[in-house]
């Protein structure tokens, strides 16, 4: 992959990831406890999905990509 494609994806991800945030916010307003734990449970796996299948390749080949540098 080369830089100018590994930003725009980068970038991508991010929003990704803000948008599944935005939706974990939602599941911790819903009224039953159980329905919440569910759902956040397959939500806490997808962002680690988006994490580290996606997002942590990425940031080995181009470091200076990490959002959290």
């Amino acid at each position: 992959m080369n830089k100018d494609s590994a930003e725009v994806l980068m970038k991508e991800l991010l929003e990704l990831s803000e948008a599944m945030n935005q939706v974990c916010i939602l599941i911790d307003g819903l009224e039953s406890e159980e329905e919440r734990k569910e759902l956040r449970r397959g939500m806490s796996g997808m962002l680690a999905d988006v994490y580290t299948e996606l997002m942590r390749p990425i940031i080995r080949q181009f470091p200076e990509l990490d959002p959290d540098k």
